[in-house]
C-alpha cells in the first residue's frame, strides 16, 4: 500500500488522473459484475418431470446381499428416457422465445436488467433447433440412460439378467410410443450388446395397454380428474398467489422487461431450461441462467401440486387403479415356471406416478396445496423432481430364503435403483416376506377390480 502511494506521488498530476480514473473504471465494472445475475444454484434438482436420470441415478452397480437368500425373478416398470417435447411447447420455443430473447438483449443494451455480460452472450446465440414433428421422440441422452440403466441392473442380477439373450427367459414389453419402444431396445442394447439385441423379439406395443398404460382405459379417471377443471385448482390458485407473483416481478426487473412478465413465458423459460439440461449434459441452457433459486422451487412446486393432484394422492382414483400392476407382478412371481427370469415394461410417467402413490411411498402428512408452499419447502417427500424423473423406474425382486425349519421367498423392491421399504413391510430390512406383501396388497393382488372402480355411474 505505502508503495503504491509512493508511485502515485511521483506520478505527474495528468497522468495520476488518467490512472486514478482507470481504477476507478475498474472497481465499477467489477462491483456491476458482483451484483449481476449469474444464474441459480439448484437448477439441476428442481426440473420436475424433466429432470435428467443422471441427477437420480444410483450409479451403485454392486449386487444387494441377503445372506441366504438368492435372486429368482425380476420385474420391472420404467418410465422411457429424455425426450423431446409435444408440439406445443416446440411451437412456444421456435415462436415465442426468439421474441423474448430479443426483448431481453435489446433493453440491457439500453442499462436494463441486471443479467451478467455472459449470460446476454449465450442468449443472444441461442436459437431454436427442433421442429413440431420431432414432439416426443427419445433423443440420444434417453437412449445412453437406458443403455446405461440395462447395464447397471445386469451387474446387480447377472442370475437373473443374463448377457445372453433367449425369449423363454425375457419378457419385453413397450407402449404403441416411438419414446417407449426405442427405451426398450436401448435397454436391451445395455443388456445383450448391439449385435445380439438386434435379435431380442418385442411384441408390437399397445396404446392403451391394460397394464403398461392403464389409465387410458379408466373413464372414470379421465372424466372426473384427468379432464375435470377442479382437479388443476390447486395448481391454478397457486400460479396466481403471492409466490408466483413475485417471481414475475422479480423475473420482470432481472431481464429488464417494460412489461411484467406473464406466467406462460416464465413456464416457458423454465421448461426449456429443463429440457436443455436433460439434452445436454455438457453444456447449461442460457434460459437456466435466467432465473434464481426461489423461481426454481416455485415453478418446481406448481408442477408438484398439478402431478399430486393429477396422478397422485390427491384423489383416491388416481392410485387405485394402479392394482393391474401390481397384480401382473404378482402373477409373475407365483408362477411355477422358472424358465422366465425378467419382465421388462417400458411405459411414462402417468403410470410410474400412480404406481409409487400405489404403493404407499413418498406420502406427506399434509396434502399439497396451494396454500403450504412455505410448510412444503424442503420437507415434502412428493417431488417429481426426484420420484418421477426421465427413466424413472420400479423394480421388484424375487428371492428365495433359507429359513430355521423351511425354504420362504421375500421381494425386494427397488425405485431408481435403489431398496425403498414400503408401509406394511418391515420398517428395519429391505426384504419384505411374501405372505405379508400379499396381505399388505391383498386387494390388488386378489381383487383387482379395475373395471368395476373405472365405469362411470350414471348420475
Amino acid at each position: 500500500m505505502v508503495f503504491c502511494y509512493y508511485i502515485l506521488q511521483k506520478m505527474c498530476p495528468i497522468w495520476r488522473n488518467i490512472f486514478l480514473l482507470m481504477l476507478l473504471s475498474i472497481l465499477q465494472s467489477m462491483e456491476v459484475a458482483a451484483l449481476c445475475h449469474s444464474g441459480s444454484q439448484i437448477a439441476h434438482v428442481s426440473l420436475a418431470t424433466k429432470t435428467p436420470y443422471r441427477f437420480v441415478a444410483n450409479k451403485d452397480d454392486s449386487s444387494p446381499v441377503f445372506e441366504g437368500c438368492i435372486p429368482l425373478k425380476f420385474w420391472s416398470m420404467i418410465r422411457h428416457g429424455t425426450r423431446n417435447p409435444s408440439a406445443n411447447i416446440i411451437r412456444s420455443m421456435n415462436e415465442r422465445l426468439p421474441t423474448l430473447r430479443d426483448e431481453i438483449v435489446r433493453m440491457h443494451k439500453d442499462s436494463k436488467g441486471t443479467l451478467c455480460n455472459n449470460t446476454l452472450i449465450e442468449l443472444s446465440k441461442w436459437t431454436p433447433h427442433l421442429q413440431e414433428v420431432d414432439e416426443k421422440k427419445l433423443t440420444h441422452e434417453g437412449e445412453d440412460e437406458l443403455l446405461e440403466l440395462g447395464e447397471r441392473f445386469q451387474k446387480r442380477f447377472p442370475e437373473l439378467l443374463p448377457d445372453k439373450y433367449s425369449n423363454l427367459s425375457f419378457e419385453f414389453k413397450f407402449t404403441a410410443t416411438q419414446r417407449a419402444e426405442r427405451s426398450a431396445r436401448s435397454f436391451a442394447v445395455g443388456l445383450f450388446g448391439r449385435r445380439v439385441s438386434n435379435h431380442v423379439w418385442f411384441p408390437e406395443g399397445i396404446y392403451r395397454d391394460p397394464v403398461l398404460r392403464f389409465y387410458k382405459l379408466c373413464e372414470r379417471w379421465r372424466k372426473t380428474v384427468d379432464k375435470n377443471p377442479e382437479a388443476s385448482i390447486e395448481q391454478h390458485n397457486f400460479e396466481k398467489g403471492q409466490e408466483m407473483d413475485r417471481v414475475l416481478s422479480e423475473v420482470t426487473e432481472r431481464l429488464g422487461l417494460s412489461q411484467i412478465i406473464s406466467v406462460g413465458d416464465v413456464t416457458i423459460i423454465y421448461v426449456t431450461c429443463s429440457f436443455e439440461t436433460a439434452w445436454f449434459p455438457k453444456k447449461q441452457s442460457p434460459w437456466c441462467l435466467l432465473l434464481s433459486d426461489i423461481d426454481f422451487k416455485v415453478l418446481e412446486y406448481a408442477e408438484d401440486l398439478d402431478y399430486y393432484w393429477i396422478d397422485g394422492y390427491g384423489y383416491d382414483i388416481n392410485h387405485q387403479q394402479a392394482c393391474p400392476t401390481i397384480h401382473d407382478m404378482f402373477t409373475f412371481f407365483s408362477s411355477a415356471s422358472s424358465e422366465k427370469k425378467a419382465v421388462l415394461y417400458f411405459s411414462h410417467a402417468g403410470t410410474v406416478l400412480k404406481m409409487l402413490a400405489h404403493l404407499g411411498l413418498y406420502k406427506d402428512l399434509e396434502p399439497l396445496r396451494a396454500t403450504n408452499f412455505h410448510e412444503m419447502l424442503g420437507k415434502r417427500q412428493w417431488r417429481v423432481s426426484s420420484i418421477s424423473s426421465f427413466a424413472s423406474n420400479i423394480a421388484f425382486v424375487l428371492y428365495g430364503c433359507e429359513g430355521n425349519e423351511h425354504s420362504h421367498k421375500k421381494i425386494l423392491t427397488l425405485h431408481q435403483e435403489r431398496p425403498v421399504r414400503l408401509p406394511g413391510c418391515p420398517a428395519n430390512e429391505d426384504l419384505c416376506d411374501v405372505e405379508t406383501f400379499k396381505t399388505v396388497f391383498s386387494s390388488s393382488i386378489d381383487h383387482c377390480q379395475f373395471h368395476d372402480m373405472c365405469t362411470l355411474t350414471e348420475s
